[in-house]
């Protein structure tokens, strides 16, 4: 690790930056949504890259999965607000505002702050990571600021432009709070040289995850769940690229320079070269977060107090969702990327979120869906046949009575026509019964026969002396 430093000239200018990935909720019509590139409010952005398979930047390009958007329009004038409600924000500095919408409901706003290597400890404060206290500082109050011009800036304009209502995943105003602090995030840094091993980018990338400067040489044995991803040794320098740490809180990447490239990226060619990476972190919180809403949307399922129909309703349209999420929403690690690093990234991003033990929770509960909606159609057929049956005992008494008024008239023909029909009636299913007893008698037999007869050859053959 030290040897990787030698040589290396302020450190602490090296460029860092933090993308807060902030998870929304969105009512109105996904198909509705427009967005064009010469916009000059919400431009579109294209969400593909080089990584992804056709068959996932197919996927992603036509307009029907997702929509991309910047929001930079509003970055200076929210930074300015957020400068004038609160001193401390002087000490960030927000580069970019990005807006991505699923056609689910679930929507992303991310805020990408840069910052230099020996800035990283604002950073700390700023998200104060792993720690949940009650403070009414400095600290809480800048985020809390942050958070209301988002909605003001924002989630206004794409209510005007795009004619749906944002808000924040979190619906309970006391956990608000905790918004910035509970986000996934995306860590960043450019690095002064490409590394002679795997090992080294590693450890650099594990201190940006854990926001302290990356030249330290830290560790914590007591973190069991980092998972990491490297790029593959080039051919020609025989170095790598870029790794990546892996947690269940965010995905730090180092980046070296490029191939053939002595000087680090600078901070927009940084910012730039996380693009790729950023818009597969996206693909996983989209699973996440529409696991999530599933478990909920099941939870008040359960729990409502609507009406029998508007519940059987509710309970098809849920299968439907989930069926369609679960076949169309996830994609495995090979359809993610031709590239082995980008599909064990992913497979780890998958894991370090829960997204597999969400599916699964979901699959176990279609199945519950599937046992309730069952049991609600017994309850159903079983009304139905009560109904049915209380006619027909109605249509036979009917009948009897009718039939006792003609027998009670006294004449002989309906008399003899009576007892000729229920004696052959009584005949007939005696004959069934017989038949039915002597078809069971002969299998019965036969089963007998089969499984008795190599026995007593065996036995009989023994009975002789040798």
């Amino acid at each position: 690790m030290q040897t990787y430093w030698q040589n290396t000239t302020a450190p602490g200018n090296i460029d860092r930056g933090l993308y807060i990935i902030l998870p929304l909720r969105y009512q109105g019509t996904f198909q509705s949504i427009t967005v064009n590139k010469k916009d000059p409010e919400l431009p579109e952005l294209t969400f593909d890259t080089s990584d992804f398979t056709e068959l996932l930047s197919v996927k992603c390009r036509n307009g029907n999965f997702v929509k991309r958007v910047s929001v930079n329009s509003k970055l200076q004038e929210t930074i300015e607000a957020w400068n004038g409600k609160a001193e401390i924000s002087k000490k960030y500095q927000i580069d970019d505002l990005q807006l991505f919408i699923f056609n689910n409901g679930i929507a992303f706003i991310t805020v990408y702050l840069s910052y230099k290597n020996k800035d990283v400890n604002q950073i700390y404060k700023f998200i104060d990571p792993g720690y949940v206290q009650k403070s009414n500082d400095n600290k809480n109050s800048v985020k809390e600021v942050l958070l209301e011009l988002l909605e003001e800036k924002v989630f206004g304009l794409v209510q005007k432009k795009m004619k749906i209502t944002l808000s924040w995943f979190i619906q309970d105003k006391e956990s608000r709070k905790y918004i910035i602090k509970e986000a996934y995030r995306l860590n960043i840094a450019s690095l002064p040289k490409r590394f002679e091993n795997n090992e080294i980018p590693k450890r650099i990338a594990y201190n940006g995850h854990r926001l302290v400067d990356v030249t330290r040489d830290f560790e914590d044995v007591s973190e069991m769940d980092v998972e990491y991803a490297t790029g593959a040794k080039d051919v020609e320098d025989e170095h790598y690229g870029w790794a990546c740490a892996i947690t269940s809180q965010e995905i730090s990447y180092a980046y070296g320079p490029k191939l053939g490239k002595m000087e680090p990226r600078d901070k927009n060619g940084l910012r730039e070269r996380s693009e790729d990476d950023l818009l597969l972190t996206m693909i996983v919180m989209y699973q996440k977060y529409t696991c999530m809403i599933f478990n909920e949307r099941i939870h008040q399922r359960f729990i409502g107090e609507s009406s029998r129909l508007k519940r059987e309703e509710s309970l098809r349209s849920l299968k439907r969702e989930a069926l369609e999420f679960i076949s169309y929403g996830t994609l495995a690690p090979s359809q993610i990327s031709r590239w082995n690093n980008v599909c064990e990234t992913y497979r780890s991003l998958q894991k370090q979120n829960g997204v597999n033990e969400l599916l699964e929770e979901i699959s176990q509960k279609i199945t519950l869906l599937n046992e309730e909606q069952d049991r609600i159609d017994g309850e159903r057929e079983s009304r139905v046949s009560m109904i049915i049956t209380v006619f027909g005992l109605v249509s036979i008494i009917s009948a009897t009575l009718q039939m006792l008024d003609y027998i009670s008239t006294g004449r002989p023909l309906m008399i003899i026509g009576f007892l000729v029909t229920g004696t052959a009636i009584i005949l007939f299913f005696l004959y069934l019964i017989f038949n039915e007893r002597k078809k069971k008698r002969k299998i019965l037999c036969q089963r007998l026969f089969c499984s008795y007869k190599p026995f007593c050859r065996t036995e009989f053959l023994l009975s002789f002396p040798q």
